[in-house]
């Protein structure tokens, strides 16, 4: 579409909520936007020249517009959403779900409930804590509550199974609900006094212990008030391993950035009835985003897979804070403040928040993924940007239970949302270049998955680089860029001695002699976990057919 085309289109458009997409020559999207005023957002984009260098080049390179009218501002942020994670944008910020942080969850909805450590929090009625940032730490902290309030961690089937007590009873961390020698009220006090615990309400929990166990030692059951006595020693010793930040027993997220250009760390601090567990770390790169439409989609993105605080304590104030609550309740069903504080020990904990981000983009942060793909794109002259590269690779053996995987990496990260696995259904026989051809074809023929990567890569020399090729010309598709890893042999001569090893070479179409890189290059370095990570998916899976076999 022509530039008269383009503007006349944005002059056109609605003047009501809703979500845009823009799209370069090729279809492609390359932004997904929300906004109240279509029109309005869209003139902001394409009638004013005042642009970081980076939404310039963007705004250069859209040949295509559409949107998507919705009935309120919250329709539009949810749908906002839902698009970035099925086309992955270049120009958005996308979470990816490579790493999760563990959570304790106690069943409280059922009849004997169960204390366990999870990964990812549901939308269901159990109780949950957390996130914790080091899985050790977390099951070490299991094994302590255990110690002091010995509630089950066993599975139903375990559980409704059992005739006898098992060893956690014998070992004084299991109360042995499963056959009844623990009545319900007595089991449900050692409940609700480890939900008070991790709550923050230890000192009423040891007062009413102590009192407890003064009461036990009257009575001269002075068994009992040993177990007491050491249940309260090991609720002195955690507390002591945990630091302070507020008074208040308020569950609170802190989201600290610190911006350096178009680069943006997050350092998300999590706060639990006062109380530091620890934070984690995002880093973006290139963002083109205003610093507002930035945050609402970080939180849009991060809390529909994450457990919700009471609080969000968030850097700079958001326009549609009303909108992203409502939407934070919905998710939660229960209210989310969130706040931007001016003064006092919020404004010093989002202090302390911002001051983690700007040490960790000091240190390297984003730069160093940043750096890579440059020197990926420089080394093997690429017309794209690497930030999404799909590796593809072929596990059988003697063509048997024969399967194909991709993996995909997003800024030089392991995103597992965009894994596949393809059982070969066309190919009879021990031949890995049909069945490279095969899962090729079946997912560049699939257009409407998600987007197309902007760097291709097979496990294989020049023969499965051919084969890659070939599939994207009888597709008609354009603009990918291919590339082959392999490892081959290498004959040197070292003080008169012949010294044979592998060595990595990355093959380029148009290219006679393959690229060489230095072994300890990082861009290599992310090539070979993009190689052995398809390698690792395929064989698994693999693994899985022939074991399926076996058993026919």
């Amino acid at each position: 579409m022509k530039k008269e085309a383009l503007l006349l289109k944005v002059k056109k458009s609605p003047l009501k909520p809703g979500v845009y997409l823009m799209k370069e020559s090729s279809g492609k999207i390359i932004y997904v936007g929300k906004a109240k005023n279509l029109r309005n957002r869209l003139k902001s984009y394409f009638y004013t020249k005042d642009h970081t260098p980076k939404v310039a080049v963007m705004v250069s390179r859209v040949s295509d517009l559409s949107w998507i009218i919705t009935d309120t501002e919250l329709e539009a942020l949810m749908l906002e959403g839902t698009l970035i994670k099925k086309y992955h944008p270049r120009y958005n910020i996308h979470l990816r779900d490579d790493k999760t942080y563990p959570y304790l969850r106690i069943t409280v909805h059922e009849q004997w409930p169960k204390l366990e450590v999870v990964r990812r929090p549901k939308r269901d009625k159990a109780l949950y804590f957390g996130p914790y940032t080091s899985a050790y730490s977390i099951r070490e902290t299991l094994k302590l509550l255990t110690k002091i309030f010995p509630i089950r961690d066993c599975s139903e089937s375990k559980f409704s199974n059992r005739t006898r007590p098992c060893l956690s009873y014998d070992i004084g961390i299991c109360t042995a609900p499963c056959v009844n020698i623990i009545s319900e009220g007595a089991y449900r006090k050692i409940v609700d006094d480890l939900i008070s615990f991790l709550k923050g309400k230890k000192k009423d929990l040891l007062k009413a212990l102590r009192n407890q166990m003064k009461e036990l030692s009257s009575q001269t059951k002075y068994e009992e008030a040993a177990q007491l006595r050491d249940r309260i020693q090991g609720i002195e010793h955690l507390l002591e391993q945990q630091k302070v930040v507020s008074l208040k027993l308020t569950d609170q997220d802190v989201i600290g950035w610190c911006r350096k250009e178009e680069d943006i760390e997050i350092a998300l601090l999590f706060i639990r009835a006062g109380r530091l567990l620890g934070k984690k770390i995002f880093s973006f790169s290139r963002v083109t985003q205003p610093e507002e439409d930035f945050l609402s989609s970080f939180i849009l993105q991060y809390y529909e897979m994450e457990f919700i605080p009471d609080e969000i304590i968030v850097p700079v104030t958001l326009s549609d804070q009303k909108i992203l609550q409502h939407f934070l309740f919905q998710q939660r069903s229960k209210a989310v403040k969130l706040i931007f504080p001016k003064s006092g020990e919020k404004k010093a904990l989002l202090a302390m928040a911002n001051e983690n981000a700007k040490d960790h983009l000091r240190h390297g942060g984003v730069q160093k993924e940043v750096s890579i793909l440059e020197e990926l794109k420089t080394k093997l002259h690429l017309k794209n940007e690497p930030d999404r590269i799909e590796c593809f690779d072929i596990s059988n053996i003697q063509g048997t239970n024969a399967v194909g995987s991709r993996v995909t990496f997003i800024q030089g990260k392991a995103d597992k949302n965009f894994y596949r696995r393809y059982k070969i259904k066309t190919v009879e026989g021990p031949n890995d270049y049909a069945m490279m051809n095969e899962v090729l074809s079946r997912r560049f023929k699939n257009k409407d998955e998600d987007t197309f990567p902007d760097l291709l890569m097979v496990d294989g020399g020049r023969g499965q680089l051919s084969i890659a090729l070939q599939v994207l010309k009888e597709l008609e598709i354009e603009n990918i860029d291919v590339i082959g890893l392999a490892k081959e042999k290498t004959i040197s001569s070292f003080q008169g001695k012949l010294i044979e090893k592998l060595q990595e070479r990355v093959y380029v179409p148009g290219q006679k002699n393959p690229v060489i890189f230095k072994e300890n290059s990082p861009a290599l370095h992310l090539l070979q976990r993009l190689r052995d990570e398809a390698h690792r998916f395929a064989i698994t899976y693999h693994k899985k057919l022939r074991s399926k076999t076996a058993f026919e």
